[in-house]
């Protein structure tokens, strides 16, 4: 009897983890933190961007550990990088709040 499980995952083991949408999203929320000041107007734009680079990265690790830890050395470098990014736009907003 075929199920209607399989197909979905099927679907889940031909998803791959991709990190270019994270480096992005990290990276405009440092050039955004850059330009403006942390408790501005441009809360409204790098709260969001911050929120969705870490959600896109969350979701990254996710599908990481499905496939087993296997992604090309690009897309490991991209990981590198939007972790750094990450990190530094948490710093920037560490030091204005302290």
């Amino acid at each position: 009897m075929n199920t209607p499980s399989a197909a979905p995952h099927a679907a889940e083991e031909q998803q791959k983890p991709g990190w270019s949408l994270p480096v992005v999203l990290s990276g405009a929320t440092g050039v955004v933190l850059r330009l403006g000041d942390v408790w501005s107007w441009w809360a409204l734009l790098w709260v969001p961007l911050l929120a969705l680079a870490v959600a896109t990265a969350v979701y990254g690790w996710r599908l990481l550990a499905r496939s087993r830890w296997r992604m090309d050395p690009l897309q490991w470098g991209f990981l590198a990088l939007s972790h750094l990014g990450l990190v530094a736009s948490l710093t920037a907003i560490w030091r204005a709040t302290h």
